[in-house]
């Protein structure tokens, strides 16, 4: 497996007037574990730690690492869209470093027969085990510099078959915390092929940090991939 750490997904979530950021990224070969957080207005609410200690030992492609971190960051995601995030046990975890068990802290007290955010992700694991979703991958290796012209190439496939999507939309935003602070760069559709490809105007560095979104969206739900701009 390549050391290369993956870049990561972002996305953010409007769910009874809140907006939560839902944050997955790869902690690389060095620390194998794909982490997830909730946060919103700065705070963490909820944070998810997978191990792959056993696909380093296998020496897996970095494709199935991507799949790992796409499944994990959705299955939260959806959790939050569909209220999940509500019916935690009133607690905020604390996971330590060295150890993928989930603690937490008291908040405010809930009723006992109210399912905790873990177990309405692994209820969505189970009930999506068999069911095809949608998957974006990268057909270039990306690199984003500030004022430059960069080449943008993508394949949407099913998460079962891996057979190619046509007609999937996609999107490219660049994303920053400095102005701008949102431009879309490209629009279009996937071919017959699954691929979409175009070119991006990189704005000139102003301040902050910034990152590229590419987002695809059909039938078979959505799918994100991020990339940070770099000097």
């Amino acid at each position: 497996m390549s050391p290369v750490v993956l870049t990561g997904f972002n996305t953010d979530i409007d769910h009874s007037g809140t907006t939560y950021h839902v944050q997955t990224e790869d902690k690389g070969r060095g620390n194998p574990m794909v982490e997830s957080l909730v946060y919103t207005s700065g705070e963490i609410l909820y944070s998810r730690r997978t191990p792959y200690d056993d696909l380093v030992e296998q020496d897996v492609d970095r494709e199935t690492i991507a799949t790992l971190m796409e499944r994990q960051h959705r299955s939260i995601v959806d959790a939050v869209h569909s209220g999940g995030l509500a019916r935690l046990t009133g607690k905020i975890e604390i996971a330590a470093d060295d150890d993928t068990t989930i603690t937490h802290r008291e908040a405010e007290p809930v009723t006992s027969e109210e399912p905790s955010l873990d177990q309405v992700i692994l209820d969505y694991l189970e009930s999506q085990r068999d069911q095809a979703h949608l998957v974006l991958r990268a057909s270039i290796e990306h690199d984003f510099a500030y004022g430059g012209l960069a080449p943008i190439s993508v394949l949407a496939v099913d998460s079962i078959a891996q057979t190619p999507q046509a007609g999937v939309k996609v999107s490219v935003l660049f994303k920053s915390t400095g102005e701008p602070r949102r431009l879309v760069l490209a629009e279009g559709e996937t071919g017959e092929d699954g691929t979409f490809s175009a070119e991006a105007d990189m704005p000139a560095f102003a301040d902050g940090t910034s990152a590229v979104v590419i987002t695809a969206e059909s039938d078979l739900g959505s799918s994100e991939m991020k990339h940070l701009v770099h000097k």
